[in-house]
């Protein structure tokens, strides 16, 4: 089992709890997709791993249909049933990795939310910007929306730990590598008499090279801005968004 495959186990559902279940954040977020990818009634678009739906279900109410792709079944089947519930008939969600999305010119527009890019080696990651390109039709735009490298740095913590609602007791071990632009974490869980390891080793790149990378996979107009308020990134900015046109 791959380190993606043991932190989206049925423990992130507790770890992130907080961020699934605010609706006042996931709207804002949402309602800054839709703004700074000028999102139209008529397009359709890709949420690229997608998670609980809990932006492509707002999204929807914007454009002609979302298409939520995810690897982990749990979370294609919670968004399923959540779209049922809210009569969301224009978002469809469907299971498939990343690393062999094989859409070709189908969506208007696309974006990647919340850190779920980075996971694996340079040309695995960048392979993933090429497919996504390929997945626009012409014109189309993507975001990114990633941690910033430059304001992480200033508040980077070798150990930290947090208590989840469950009190599970998590103790985060933290090493960067400015070589290779890698963050390698290890979060302990412990419940009790429980206890497992979570090794996680994340691609950061600088904005710089973000856009970079972006041009390279054939992007044009590439801008970043904060998320999810826009306006200028500064060094106080935690969150940035990467847009790229086709």
């Amino acid at each position: 089992m791959s380190w993606v495959e043991d932190l989206f186990d049925e423990s992130y559902e507790s770890e992130y709890a907080g961020i699934l279940s605010n609706t006042e954040g996931t709207t804002r977020e949402a309602e800054f997709i839709v703004r700074e990818l000028e999102l139209k009634q008529s397009d359709r678009v890709l949420d690229l791993a997608c998670g609980h739906g809990r932006h492509a279900l707002i999204v929807a109410d914007h454009v002609a249909e979302v298409v939520g792709y995810d690897r982990t079944m749990r979370f294609i089947e919670y968004a399923q049933e959540w779209a049922a519930e809210k009569g969301v008939a224009n978002a469809r969600f469907v299971v498939g990795d990343m690393r062999e999305l094989s859409f070709d010119a189908e969506f208007d527009t696309a974006y990647n939310y919340f850190t779920a890019w980075g996971y694996y080696d340079d040309e695995t990651n960048f392979d993933i910007l090429k497919r996504i390109y390929q997945a626009l039709k012409p014109g189309g735009r993507f975001m990114l929306e990633f941690i910033h490298r430059d304001s992480l740095m200033q508040r980077f913590k070798d150990r930290d730990w947090y208590e989840l609602d469950d009190g599970t007791v998590v103790v985060v071990e933290n090493s960067f590598d400015f070589e290779t632009g890698r963050q390698y974490s290890n979060r302990t869980y412990r419940k009790g008499s429980k206890t497992r390891t979570v090794k996680i080793d994340l691609r950061i790149p600088t904005s710089e090279e973000f856009q970079r990378l972006f041009r390279e996979a054939g992007f044009t107009e590439t801008r970043l801005v904060q998320a999810p308020d826009g306006g200028k990134v500064t060094l106080d900015t935690r969150r940035i968004a990467v847009i790229g046109s086709k």
